[in-house]
């Protein structure tokens, strides 16, 4: 009683006082939400404490807590492998499945169309449902691909990571405008982000509008790199002549930034030459 006494007083000792071989399964659900919080520190010095699984469940929990964080933290190939071994040994366990899928897909692999598509809606997650957008979009598959973007958006509205990607189906598609306010939404959601950005200026130069430098903002990369995506745009939608003038500006305002546009602009210069 006094062994017990003094481990429940000090708080110094707990640490001490814990058995051995203590179960992982009471933090679990902890890293789980730190997970899904974005707390990916906690999350990662959390699972580096973990003890060695005592049973076949636990096991399999742990697995899929790893491949969680593994997923959040951009490790596919390591999603890939802890999540396709899940589905492997429990193909009932939905979430494994479709987890798969979401790896598979950043990676590219051909099996996250059968994975994702399987899932959706049963279990889908709104990540789930926009990589399967963005594997259809792929694909061209149009139609498929605005079901599931529409259903990503269902799950979780307004995301920003869902509405660029899927305003980039819609330009690859000609509906620029449909595109842009999709992007309009997602800057609101995820201010500043330079993926969203370039897609505007991409959808901005294909409806014939030449971006505006934005003072203390754009140095002299950025501007030349914003005028080449716009020129980009407008290329997608037959404008040369409006093309050729923003990559012409694009060489001239910055000397460290015309690999590209001088490509684009030669380019240009071959179709017109062929033409005549």
């Amino acid at each position: 009683m006094r062994r017990r006494a003094a481990c429940t007083t000090a708080g110094i000792a707990l640490a001490l006082c814990t058995p051995v071989h203590a179960s992982s399964a009471g933090d679990l659900p902890v890293i789980a939400a730190a997970i899904r919080a974005g707390r990916l520190i906690q999350a990662e010095i959390m699972l580096a404490r973990l003890p060695v699984p005592g049973s076949p469940d636990e096991a399999e929990a742990v697995a899929d807590v790893r491949g969680q964080f593994a997923l959040a933290t951009g490790a596919s190939p390591e999603a890939l492998r802890i999540f396709d071994a899940l589905r492997t040994a429990k193909p009932e366990r939905c979430e494994y499945v479709r987890d798969f899928g979401i790896a598979a897909a950043r990676l590219g692999d051909a099996r996250a169309l059968d994975a994702l598509s399987g899932t959706a809606p049963r279990c889908a997650s709104w990540q789930s449902g926009q990589m399967l957008g963005v594997v259809f979009a792929r694909a061209k598959r149009w139609d498929e691909s605005e079901q599931a973007f529409a259903l990503s958006l269902k799950l979780r509205p307004d995301n920003g990571v869902t509405l660029n990607n899927r305003a980039y189906a819609r330009i690859e598609q000609g509906r620029y405008d449909d595109a842009l306010d999709d992007l309009r939404a997602a800057l609101r959601a995820t201010p500043g982000d330079r993926r969203i950005i370039n897609n505007i200026d991409l959808a901005e130069g294909a409806r014939g509008n030449p971006p505006r430098r934005r003072q203390g903002v754009d140095d002299d990369r950025a501007w030349a790199s914003r005028l080449t995506l716009a020129a980009k745009g407008a290329l997608r939608a037959g404008r040369t002549e409006l093309a050729r003038a923003m990559l012409a500006q694009a060489v001239d305002v910055s000397p460290y930034y015309v690999n590209e546009p001088s490509a684009l602009l030669a380019d240009l210069a071959d179709v017109k030459k062929g033409t005549q």
